[in-house]
């Protein structure tokens, strides 16, 4: 655990100007890496009574609890990342604290793309801090692991040391925040090694909603929050086609970043639209990683794939081995959906 990774630079897959994902934008140093410590685990099922969304929420569906499947049945006293220390998590907590403070518009899907424990500090800040509810939506997709490619353990530290406010059932008003793990494409230009076990995962356009169910909604525009807009000029990849099909329906899209979330007044709601308007962002139909036959090849068929399913949970003393409920194959590109019902338990991450 807390392997640390190199993200390569994005081969350009097109001829326009250059595009700069957010997962460009969180190259990993030593800096970046924080000190660990003793925890004390929550079980799978107080985890999960936390961050799950109500079943009548009309965001629950969307929601993936992967990971917080890889806590055990009891508490677990385990040696965790002290990710409330890194520097991008506590600029994701002034930044939604201030747009907590000046008042979530009320028409607005918020897509967090930050690296995992920072998306998680956001979504928990902004649902303590906002007198509107918030719905915060989960989608990582994956599990910590002794030698693993993304540090999934970051984000799971996040989401057992950090809660969201509680949702009340019948609360249809709740502002959706998906949050996302930045990392989930690291490393797309090398094939990682072998020994590793590949926990990185894609989205698909079915874990988002589409444009008719933000409109039915009441959702007229979709914010897209990165780490430093300086460092990212566009949506993720697996984003791409799902943001060409909101502004394709008349749904606009922004993009912000922290610094400028963490600038806002108090705004009256007329400024609102000025502000999103100033972030506005042009989608242009651009080629993939996912249009790239040598991406699959790096990826050894996909992400995943039958060595990144735990076989079962294997705790040690004071650090969590990897868990996980059965052997079978995760999802990776392409996979089927992971578990977002009543039961907390699912067969294996998967990439959809």
């Amino acid at each position: 655990m807390n392997r640390l990774i190199a993200v390569a630079p994005i081969a350009l897959l097109t001829t326009a100007c250059a595009v700069r994902t957010p997962a460009t934008a969180l190259d990993v140093g030593a800096a970046d890496v924080p000190a660990t410590s003793a925890l004390l685990l929550p079980t799978d099922v107080e985890a999960v009574t936390a961050w799950q969304l109500p079943a009548d929420s009309p965001w629950s569906r969307y929601e993936k609890l992967t990971l917080l499947t890889y806590l055990a049945d009891a508490p677990v006293t385990a040696t965790m990342p002290d990710v409330g220390r890194l520097d991008v998590v506590q600029s994701a907590r002034v930044a939604a604290a201030r747009l907590a403070a000046a008042g979530l518009p009320p028409d607005v899907m918020w897509v967090v793309d930050l690296r995992g424990a920072a998306s998680v500090a956001f979504g928990a800040t902004l649902s303590q801090a906002s007198p509107r509810p918030v719905a915060p939506v989960m989608t990582f997709n994956n599990w910590p692991a002794e030698d693993e490619v993304v540090p999934a353990e970051q984000t799971l530290a996040a989401l057992v040391t950090m809660r969201p406010r509680l949702l009340v059932a019948g609360d249809v008003r709740a502002a959706p925040v998906f949050l996302l793990d930045a990392w989930r494409l690291a490393l797309r230009e090398t094939e990682p090694d072998p020994a590793a076990i590949d926990n990185r995962y894609a989205l698909l356009p079915s874990d988002f909603p589409d444009p008719a169910a933000l409109l039915a909604r009441g959702i007229r525009r979709v914010v897209y929050v990165v780490e430093d807009r300086g460092r990212t000029s566009t949506e993720e990849d697996d984003f791409h086609e799902v943001a060409l099909a909101y502004q394709d329906a008349g749904i606009p899209l922004s993009l912000v970043d922290l610094s400028q979330l963490a600038g806002l007044d108090a705004p009256p709601a007329e400024r609102w639209a000025d502000d999103l308007d100033a972030w506005s962002l042009r989608v242009v139909a651009r080629a993939t990683i996912f249009d790239d036959p040598w991406f699959y090849e790096r990826a050894r068929g996909g992400f995943g794939g039958l060595r990144a399913a735990p076989a079962g949970r294997a705790y040690l003393t004071a650090h969590p081995g990897v868990g996980g409920h059965t052997t079978g194959q995760a999802g990776g590109l392409g996979g089927g959906r992971a578990y977002s019902g009543a039961s907390p338990h699912v067969s294996g991450p998967g990439g959809g």
